[in-house]
């Protein structure tokens, strides 16, 4: 059975345990608005006033109990409450059967374990479809995997701010940096990049850490972040203090309408142009001020 109702944001926690207990198979958290869901700055969640709580339960659960019990932890009447019984199958069976590869720029690739690589001599990141692992296919991800690939990163060092999966730093490594280091406050993300790294063989040019792992010394030539737009003008001290001399930076996470607020926003540290847009979403990119 799946659940679908709208709390408040305060009642997240509270909710999402007593779902835990009555045995969720799956919860997810969504924007009643429809905003997107994008990654997480380090030590940020983006949540609003209300949020969609989307809860797949075991066959045969009670739903009246549980809407008691969901209520009495929201301290409110459940919004929009729906329920349907949804049918078994193999989602990831299923997934892995419509995966295809993907190219961004003129040399990556994006591939799910087993199937062939287009082009022999192109650069590939392998995922499998069972893991929680970004395929490229979010604009926002797809212009930063553009751009990283349209760069020379031979020699390079990475920093990849707000990894999530990794998906980035790999992107890197495997177009040829020397090293990436992958940045996130949330252990299940750093996990995520060794797994991920593991699986595509480079492990071993790849520093996870998270922020307070990170030495104030540190200095990349290549900053990639695809967070959210505040959270960004917020970074755009610490981003340009870890980038070397002649680095390049790119910032993504911003819907069309934010970039010349972002822009100018970030001017004092970082000089920033609009690189690419893809389906609203912006992309820009540039390099840090000589006197930060």
């Amino acid at each position: 059975m799946q659940l679908e109702f709208t709390v408040p944001v305060g009642a997240v926690d509270q909710v999402s345990a007593v779902l835990d207990a009555a045995g969720a198979l799956a919860v997810s958290l969504g924007d009643p608005g429809g905003e997107p869901i994008l990654e997480p700055a380090p030590g940020a969640t983006p949540l609003w006033d209300s949020v969609v709580v989307t809860a797949l339960m075991p066959e045969g659960t009670a739903e009246a109990p549980l809407r008691r019990a969901i209520e009495a932890a929201a301290g409110a009447a459940l919004a929009g409450l729906s329920a349907c019984i949804v049918e078994e199958r193999d989602w990831i069976g299923e997934f892995r059967e419509n995966l295809k590869p993907l190219r961004f720029g003129s040399r990556l690739w994006v591939c799910p374990e087993g199937s062939t690589c287009p082009d022999p001599a192109a650069a590939v990141i392998h995922l499998d479809p069972g893991l929680a692992f970004g395929s490229g296919s979010h604009p926002t991800t797809r212009l930063c995997l553009e751009w990283l690939a349209g760069m020379d990163l031979a020699g390079r060092q990475v920093l990849d701010f707000g990894c999530g999966s990794g998906i980035l730093a790999i992107a890197a490594l495997v177009l040829g940096a020397r090293s990436a280091t992958a940045l996130d406050l949330d252990p299940q993300a750093l996990r995520a990049s060794r797994d991920n790294a593991l699986r595509n063989g480079c492990d071993a040019r790849l520093r996870v850490v998270d922020p307070a792992g990170l030495a104030a010394e540190a200095r990349f030539g290549v900053v990639v972040a695809n967070i959210l737009a505040d959270t960004l003008i917020a970074l755009a001290p610490t981003l340009a203090l870890h980038c070397q001399a002649g680095a390049r930076v790119a910032l993504s996470g911003i819907l069309t309408g934010q970039a010349n607020r972002v822009q100018e926003a970030c001017a004092p540290w970082l000089d920033l142009h609009l690189a690419a847009e893809l389906d609203g979403w912006a992309l820009l990119s540039g390099a840090p001020l000589p006197h930060r």
